[in-house]
């Protein structure tokens, strides 16, 4: 059996402070139109290629009339006529030809065939109602920062600029490794001991949703040549690995030890079930993320590990956002991790013992709003992420497990992660 015994295990804290400082990633640029831009990451600042307006305008559905025929006070309107006292002006549009000033509709008195007009308000000045040529935006005014988001309103918002096309950062090429001897693709009969891989298609999704182009290469071997090719393959096509299973302890598990032969290998495991697994290493200058094999662990790691690594690629914050919830409900299923001391100890076969003295259970709740306007949490009903009735579940909560530890309790505050 090899020996496990150097493994260094961290909490999610830590795990992520390590990952954001050594991701290096110096991500290109490419030139999209805009229509294709949504949920892209900005690759340099958008200016105004125009002022807009580009002549005076009219604010509101209006008559444009002259200033100077106000100056003095409300005038004799008995004898004005369309077109040269005053015109029709609309919202948005160039106010009509040697007119300065607009009236809206509702302080304007028509006859029954527009012929004669007259005013229950003056406007407050010269220029009222109007928007002058370079009020919304002059040409080389900044409209949107680099590094920005873009949604359908910034979209829209660039595009009144005068722009087609916008510079992004070039989509992160995510590579998702699925490893196992004992997986085979989806269709088809399943031979006897075997399991279909499934994770690549839960985590090809989540790459997307966050921004990266993901890849799936083929299932890995169990074996240390098959996964040394395999990892120096993905190293030279990716920007980031995610390593899936191989990270354990079991004899065909031999993924740790390649990072730690081929490359560098930050930590081996993390103190949260399920997930314990996880891993980061930096291979041929290519950040690797190890989750866990099993759906339940590989569903929430990626949200803690590999999202934060993908945010460092973009440049935004790679931290989940946490806020204090009541929790409604009391979680229950608080299963007691501590380790044997000597051969005293009752401890069972099927256990894992503790190691390094804290360890957490990861419970997936689903947020609503007390009947007081404060935020409560419920558990799921299994409350293990990677089920499918957690799928609706808003945030995470690492409960302690370790011995001499309260469960929390109906009514007590607690502080969770919501879901990226």
């Amino acid at each position: 059996m090899r020996d496990h015994s150097n493994h260094r295990q961290v909490n999610k804290q830590e795990a992520v402070r390590i990952i954001t400082e050594n991701c290096r990633f110096t991500p290109e640029s490419e030139s999209v139109p805009i229509q294709e831009a949504i949920g892209r990451i900005l690759a340099q600042d958008v200016c105004a290629n125009w002022d807009n307006p580009n002549t005076l305008t009219c604010r509101m559905d209006s008559v444009a009339v002259h200033w100077a025929d106000f100056e003095h006070g409300m005038p004799d309107t008995s004898d004005w006529v369309r077109g040269k006292q005053w015109e029709f002006a609309n919202t948005g549009v160039a106010m009509p030809q040697g007119f300065d000033t607009a009236i809206v509709v509702e302080h304007v008195v028509f006859s029954e065939n527009d012929t004669k007009i007259s005013f229950d308000a003056l406007p407050s000045g010269k220029y009222a109602g109007t928007s002058a040529a370079g009020s919304k935006m002059k040409k080389g005014d900044l409209l949107v920062e680099k590094g920005t988001k873009i949604t359908p309103l910034i979209a829209a918002h660039i595009v009144s600029g005068n722009h087609t096309h916008v510079q992004v950062v070039k989509k992160p090429k995510v590579l998702f490794m699925p490893t196992g001897n004992e997986l085979v693709p989806v269709g088809g009969e399943i031979p006897k001991g075997k399991n279909i891989e499934s994770n690549s298609y839960m985590i090809a999704a989540k790459i997307e949703q966050w921004g990266g182009e993901p890849m799936v290469a083929d299932i890995v071997p169990d074996t240390k040549e098959a996964l040394k090719k395999a990892l120096h393959d993905a190293a030279a096509r990716a920007d980031i690995i995610v390593l899936n299973a191989g990270s354990s302890k079991g004899n065909d598990d031999w993924g740790i030890e390649m990072l730690e032969e081929e490359g560098t290998i930050f930590y081996h495991q993390t103190n949260h079930g399920p997930g314990h697994h996880s891993s980061f290493g930096i291979l041929d200058e290519t950040p690797v993320v190890g989750i866990s094999g099993p759906p339940a662990g590989a569903a929430f790691t990626t949200d803690y590990y590999l999202y934060p690594a993908m945010m460092v690629y973009f440049g935004k914050n790679p931290m989940l956002s946490k806020i204090k919830v009541r929790l409604g409900q009391e979680l229950g299923g608080m299963k007691k991790h501590q380790k044997p001391a000597g051969d005293s100890a009752k401890a069972k076969g099927e256990d894992r013992p503790m190691e390094g003295g804290e360890f957490y259970s990861v419970k997936q709740l689903i947020l609503r709003q007390g009947e007081d306007g404060v935020i409560e949490a419920y558990p799921t009903k299994t409350m293990r992420p990677g089920a499918v009735e957690a799928e609706g579940a808003d945030a995470y909560y690492l409960m302690p497990t370790w011995e001499g530890q309260r469960p929390p309790q109906k009514g007590d505050m607690i502080e969770v992660e919501l879901r990226p």
